[in-house]
């Protein structure tokens, strides 16, 4: 059984105790896709958006076993000292065009609005 599946299971059980909820966030998720790639385009910020993408992800570690101790895709890259690292200069550049868009789709976690971006 690989990592996410026990996460996609626990999001397809709330989704099933609560579906108005998880249709609701749906909704959202595609809002704040066409909110991301309207402004993309706009800004023409797709390179640093793919670079913090991928330096958000660049620190998964497959000898760790334990999650989110492995690293990964899980938004830290927001945080002191990682978006601080030398590797990671400029990247709060794209963590600020972002956090409008936190702020509008709260729904959306930072991993995926990340990622999505």
């Amino acid at each position: 059984e690989t990592r996410g599946v026990p996460l996609l299971r626990a999001v397809a059980r709330e989704a099933a105790l609560q579906p108005e909820l998880a249709m609701a966030n749906v909704a959202e998720y595609a809002k704040c896709r066409e909110d991301l790639l309207r402004f993309i385009n706009e800004n023409n910020c797709a390179p640093i958006m793919v670079r913090l993408a991928w330096h958000d992800s660049g620190n998964f570690d497959k000898r760790i076993s334990e999650w989110p101790k492995c690293g990964g895709a899980n938004a830290s890259i927001i945080f002191e000292p990682e978006i601080n690292f030398g590797a990671n200069a400029g990247l709060t550049k794209a963590v600020n065009f972002l956090k409008q868009f936190k702020a509008k789709y709260p729904a959306v976690g930072w991993a995926d609005l990340i990622q999505m971006a």
